[in-house]
């Protein structure tokens, strides 16, 4: 199952919703993360925000290859949780898609991006589009600097869709 064919979820935050159809909505989404099947492994649900985490068994046994894959996973699920826990609906994928995207963000294709430098932040996210199949990129700075604030400026110049924030503030996720 993938988030994509329940679009339902995907257009709704919990802020959105009426106080009394919260719960209601809060449990429908739980029953859509229980609803994955055996090929995906039930990482994370939040009960205040409704955004949860769920990790292709695939992409798990792939970090076990090598130390460097163990650490890029483990980076890439750290950025993942940071996600849901801010209410995104996160399918953290394995490669065997055809594109090279890291994730589906409330039915999006997204890539995972963290860097400390303002050094190809641009190029970074048109590679994302261009050559992974990402429809969008996600970005956690370790900094925040003029030079990373002049690129992301760079980024909606461009149009490229994206989603950021620092490793300093990982409660405030921001949208170009």
């Amino acid at each position: 199952m993938k988030l994509k064919n329940n679009a339902i979820f995907a257009e709704k935050s919990v802020k959105d919703i009426n106080l009394g159809d919260r719960a209601e909505y809060i449990e429908k989404v739980r029953v859509l993360y229980e609803s994955y099947d055996d090929n995906w492994k039930l990482d994370y649900f939040d009960d205040n925000t409704s955004g949860y985490l769920v990790t292709e068994k695939g992409r798990i046994m792939q970090s076990e290859k090598s130390k460097n894959e163990t650490i890029k996973f483990l980076k890439e699920q750290e950025m993942c949780m940071t996600l849901a826990r801010n209410g995104h609906k996160i399918e953290h994928l394995d490669d065997k898609w055809g594109e090279s995207y890291d994730i589906h963000i409330d039915g999006i294709k997204a890539d995972l991006k963290k860097t400390r430098s303002h050094n190809n932040i641009v190029n970074y996210a048109k590679e994302a589009i261009r050559d992974q199949g990402a429809e969008m990129v996600i970005f956690e700075f370790e900094k925040e600097t003029e030079m990373i604030h002049a690129e992301i400026i760079q980024l909606y110049k461009k149009s490229i869709r994206a989603k950021y924030y620092f490793s300093h503030n990982k409660n405030i996720i921001y949208d170009l």
